[in-house]
């Protein structure tokens, strides 16, 4: 895992105030894989669908959502993370998408 990834990581147990463990990242290898799970962390059922963003919504950072968190609200604020954390185009960042190969962390 590169420092990108692992200060990525840090970043999500913050926003997320969930504890992901080194062997589970070790395993992380997509945005998917990430989220599912934070979404395991923070008690929120498996979807057979990939998380439909919630359009432009913007979920301040460090503050979880008054209604509580939702896949669709996790996936959103992970979505900002990663572009703020990787500076790389919202586009790129979808649920299939590699750390390494297609958003060039290392």
């Amino acid at each position: 895992m590169g420092l990108d990834v692992v200060e990525l990581t840090l970043r999500c147990e913050e926003e997320f105030d969930v504890a992901l463990e080194n062997d589970r990242l070790e395993r992380v290898r997509t945005v998917g894989d990430l989220f599912e799970l934070i979404c395991e962390k923070l008690g929120l059922p498996f979807g057979p669908d990939a998380p439909r963003p919630l359009g432009r919504a913007f979920i301040p950072l460090a503050t979880e959502p008054s209604e509580g968190w939702t896949r669709n609200s996790v996936w959103s604020k992970l979505v900002q993370i990663i572009i703020d954390q990787l500076q790389v185009d919202e586009a790129d960042v979808t649920y299939h998408a590699s750390f390494l190969d297609d958003l060039g962390a290392d």
